[in-house]
């Protein structure tokens, strides 16, 4: 009877409306505190994160045309790694040996080069990145910028197939490297790509033993440098480059400018959830609170024949907590889809995240049904008790 006195004639599009308003509201700021969980798993899995990574070369001139090499010297490298703020320097090592890769499979040759810089710089698995002496297969990482220009370059013009970061890992191709009269064949396999490096890189202790055993050439220094910093735009820092005739290349590395905008897109969206979720609340308090004014005649009488304010209060909570209910199971079982296609894109994109959603993220659930249902219920107790 107490239900069919309050709806009797009363629309629900309103609340449905206002329902829908904080489900989209409410998956908007689930999706985006799990998006940046899992961009803070993706920045401490490269390691320290209060570090940034620049690369730096030398600066190419007429000289260096006519056959002078523009390479860092040990005293410049002392310089550089001297400054305030350069954590860490690493040397780039080139090969000085002829190097080639080929596949039967699927028909293509090419000349390489390779490029080695030290573990603690490269931003992949370091159980992927092991090379012992007398090993046949050879790890190697490439720039992602080098699949995008394979795909949609090199590919198209040789009639070669497209290739996924994950795909492009299964297959195996045959890597030659000559000199000093001799040669060898590996077996070369992509581990992984760098966002960090620019180039095609093999581990140091590879290249170390294959320069040593087919090096052609003596090795005059490193061409170009990786810095680990905390501040690469320092006035200070872009001033030494410019005076010491040094190109910086930031590449696409997930710990700064990349993430910086991510984190910010990522923080864009959750405020655009809570606005709508502030909207959505502030519905669902007017709504009720016109539900109760429209019903002010009938829910006097009830309270006249001596019903007690909790028992009507009591039917528009249900009512509230069943809406409510409904809005959260939708919400979890959206998060999980949006979850699944995210981590989709992210294995094509060569990362590997955890399948499950992070329990901060339900956390962040619990603290707002909480929130949301307290105050929907003391307005609606209110909004009843002032009829007495």
């Amino acid at each position: 009877m107490l239900r069919k006195i309050l709806w009797q004639q009363k629309s629900k599009w309103q609340i449905i409306g206002a329902a829908a308003g904080t489900f989209i509201g409410l998956l908007l700021l689930l999706v985006a505190f799990q998006i940046y969980l899992d961009l803070q798993v993706l920045l401490n899995y490269e390691g320290n994160s209060s570090n940034q990574y620049i690369l730096v070369n030398k600066k190419v001139n007429l000289f260096n045309t006519l056959g002078i090499k523009s390479n860092f010297t040990d005293e410049e490298i002392a310089t550089i790694s001297a400054k305030p703020d350069v954590n860490e320097v690493g040397a780039f090592s080139s090969n000085l040996f002829k190097v080639s890769a080929s596949s039967r499979s699927l028909g293509f040759y090419t000349e390489l080069f390779f490029e080695a810089v030290p573990d603690k710089f490269m931003d992949i698995d370091p159980a992927l990145w092991d090379w012992q002496i007398g090993q046949s297969a050879l790890p190697i990482v490439l720039s992602r910028d080098y699949l995008a220009l394979y795909n949609f370059g090199f590919a198209p013009s040789q009639g070669l197939p497209q290739f996924t970061p994950s795909t492009i890992g299964k297959v195996s191709m045959d890597v030659t490297i000559k000199g000093k009269g001799k040669s060898k064949i590996l077996r070369g396999r992509i581990v992984g790509f760098s966002d960090r490096i620019n180039s095609v890189l093999v581990p140091q202790s590879f290249m170390a033993w294959a320069n040593q055993n087919y090096g052609d050439t003596p090795k005059d220094g490193a061409s170009r440098i990786i810095l680990a910093m905390n501040n690469p735009n320092s006035k200070s820092f872009e001033s030494f480059l410019k005076k010491n005739n040094y190109e910086v290349s930031n590449g696409r590395l997930i710990g700064s400018q990349l993430t910086t905008l991510l984190q910010s897109v990522v923080s864009i969206v959750a405020i655009i959830g809570i606005l709508i979720i502030f909207l959505s609340i502030l519905i669902f308090l007017l709504n009720f609170q016109l539900l109760i004014a429209q019903s002010s005649e009938d829910i006097k009488r009830l309270l006249q024949l001596g019903y007690q304010d909790t028992q009507i209060s009591s039917v528009l909570t249900k009512y509230l907590s069943g809406f409510f209910g409904i809005i959260v199971v939708l919400t979890i079982i959206s998060l999980y889809l949006c979850r699944y296609y995210w981590l989709s894109w992210f294995s094509q994109q060569g990362f590997q995240l955890a399948t499950g959603i992070h329990g901060f993220v339900f956390l962040s659930l619990a603290a707002f049904a909480t929130v949301f249902l307290a105050v929907n219920i003391y307005n609606i107790r209110k909004n009843v008790i002032r009829l007495f």
